[in-house]
C-alpha cells in the first residue's frame, strides 16, 4: 500500500544537492502511521534530476558509479540559541540498499534496484530510482530520515527532485558514514519527491487443525480482532480467503484474538515450506502482513 506521496507534481522542477567536493548526502523525512505501531517498509521510489555539469548522459551510469539508500530514525537538531546535545554514532543512518551502476546505462547490480529514465509533465527528464524488498522495520509516528549517498566520476555531483514546501526543519547534511553535520539551508524551502509503500507488522501463529490450518492473529494495540477487516484476510502463496474466521479468547485472559481457518489444499503452501504469510487490512484501510513458521 502506499503510505507516503510526494510525487512530482507540475511544481517539482527544483534539483536539491550538496557541492562536489562535498563527501556526504543530503536527507529529508516522513512519517508513517502513529506512535506504539510497527511498521514495514518495502518500497521506495525516489527521483534524480542530471548534474547540469553533464552533457546528454544516456544513462545514470555515465556520472556515478555506486549508490546507497541510507536510513534511519531522525536525530533532534539542537533548538536555536542552546547548546545541544553531541549526537552519538547510534543516531547514524546506516545504509538500507546499495547498488553498482553500469556504464551507459541505467542497469544495476542488484535486482531490487531498478532505475530507469522517464520525462515528467513538465517536460523535465530525471531519473526514477525504485528501492524494493526493503523489509525496513520503522516505528510509527516517528520522523524517518532518508537520503542517497552517490559514488560519482570526477566532477559530477547527485540532485534529487524536489517540490517547493513550506519552510521546516527538514533537509539535513549527512556524512559519508551517515552522521549528522548541519542543517541544510538552500534558497528556497522544498521538499524531497518520494513515495513510500509499506504495511503494519502483524505477529501470528499457524497451527495444524485436520486439513485446515488455524491461524491466529496475535493481538497487539494496535491490530485488536475488532479492528480487522476480516473480507480482506488472505493466507498463503495462493491468496485463500478464510474459510470460517472468528473472536476467540486463545489465552484466556478476557482478550479477543482473530482465529482463521484455512484450507492447506488452497492455500498454496508447499509441504515442505518453511514458514507462510497471513495478509489482510484493518477497517481503517492500513495493510498488515505477519509471518510464522509451518507446522511439520
Amino acid at each position: 500500500m502506499l503510505i507516503v506521496d510526494r510525487v512530482p507534481s507540475p511544481g517539482s522542477n527544483q534539483a536539491l544537492g550538496l557541492p562536489k567536493e562535498t563527501e556526504g548526502f543530503l536527507a529529508d523525512d516522513f512519517q508513517v502511521g502513529t506512535a506504539k505501531e510497527d511498521w514495514v517498509i518495502d518500497h521506495i521510489r525516489l527521483w534524480a534530476v542530471p548534474d547540469p555539469m553533464a552533457t546528454s548522459p544516456r544513462g545514470l551510469g555515465d556520472l556515478f558509479k555506486k549508490i546507497s539508500l541510507y536510513g534511519g530514525i531522525a536525530p533532534e537538531l539542537p533548538v536555536a540559541g542552546q547548546e545541544g546535545a553531541p549526537v552519538c554514532d547510534c543516531h547514524n543512518l546506516p545504509p538500507i540498499e546499495t547498488a553498482a551502476l553500469e556504464p551507459d546505462s541505467n542497469s544495476t547490480d542488484n535486482r531490487d534496484v531498478k532505475v530507469s529514465s522517464i520525462q515528467l509533465q513538465s517536460g523535465l527528464e530525471v531519473w526514477q530510482i525504485d528501492f524494493e524488498n526493503l523489509k525496513w522495520s520503522v516505528p510509527g509516528g516517528e520522523s524517518i530520515q532518508f537520503g542517497v549517498l552517490a559514488e560519482p566520476y570526477p566532477a559530477y555531483a547527485w540532485h534529487d527532485l524536489a517540490s517547493p514546501s513550506p519552510a521546516g526543519r527538514h533537509l539535513r547534511v549527512f556524512s559519508s558514514a551517515g552522521k549528522l553535520q548541519a542543517e541544510f539551508h538552500g534558497n528556497s524551502a522544498a521538499r524531497m519527491n518520494i513515495q513510500v509503500w509499506g504495511h503494519l507488522l502483524a505477529r501470528i501463529s499457524i497451527r495444524p487443525a485436520g486439513q485446515k490450518l488455524r491461524v491466529v492473529l496475535l493481538r497487539q494495540s494496535y491490530l485488536e480482532a475488532s479492528q480487522v477487516d476480516t473480507g480482506s484476510l488472505r493466507f498463503g502463496p495462493g491468496n485463500e480467503s478464510p474459510d470460517s474466521v472468528r473472536a476467540e479468547d486463545v489465552d484466556q485472559n478476557g482478550k479477543s484474538e482473530l482465529v482463521a481457518y484455512f484450507r492447506i489444499a488452497d492455500s498454496g503452501v508447499a509441504a515442505k515450506s518453511i514458514n507462510a504469510c497471513l495478509t489482510g487490512k484493518r477497517l481503517d484501510g492500513a495493510p498488515f502482513e505477519g509471518c510464522d513458521l509451518m507446522p511439520h
